[in-house]
């Protein structure tokens, strides 16, 4: 069994691959969404996905870690610890952006934004603009889980599991399974 399957199979077994019709933050609809919070739940687990990133990142010589609020902040947490370095978190403001504490970042400091599950990279960019906003340098973005979407960052981007084929989204005007009369689950309210 390859490494990708054990850790699809690890998600499954934790119950945080679902299927079903799910509203994503985003608004649109996908067929799968992966509750990643549940390995948040599981300490050791979290460990293991943590240590799988940072094998593979660990040459960037990255030693602050930036997640989104509310979703980022113990993957980040975690990825700190096993680096020996520290952890950030954006929170997310009023108008929809992120936002840093004030002097969080030195000018130049080697940052990487760290995320669950990737689908569209809306928080990813928004975590980005507020490291941006006190001149920190993203060196990398890491992920447990990328949804298969072709998006382009312009920096290097590393994911524990990385799906083949992407997982569907939809605009609710075009979903199928709303057509269908399939009800609409929203996993994280």
């Amino acid at each position: 069994m390859d490494a990708q399957t054990v850790w699809e199979r690890q998600l499954k077994d934790i119950g945080a691959d679902l299927q079903g019709h799910f509203r994503l933050t985003t608004g649109r609809h996908s067929s799968r969404f992966f509750m990643l919070a549940r390995i948040s739940e599981r300490p050791h687990i979290l460990q293991a996905w943590c240590r799988q990133l940072y094998g593979l990142v660990s040459h960037l010589g990255v030693g602050t870690f930036v997640g989104a609020a509310l979703g980022g902040i113990l993957p980040a947490y975690a990825m700190a610890e096993v680096a020996g370095g520290r952890a950030l978190f954006a929170n997310k403001m009023p108008d929809g952006t992120m936002q840093l504490y004030p002097g969080a970042l030195s000018p130049g400091e080697p940052v990487m934004v760290i995320e669950d599950a990737v689908a569209t990279g809306s928080s990813i960019r928004k975590v980005i603009r507020a490291i941006e906003e006190q001149q920190g340098h993203v060196a990398a973005i890491g992920a447990f889980v990328d949804r298969g979407t072709p998006l382009a960052w312009g920096m290097p981007f590393y994911a524990v599991m990385r799906l083949a084929e992407p997982v569907p989204m939809w605009d609710a005007e075009q979903c199928p399974l709303c057509q269908k009369g399939v009800p609409l689950t929203r996993p994280k309210t």
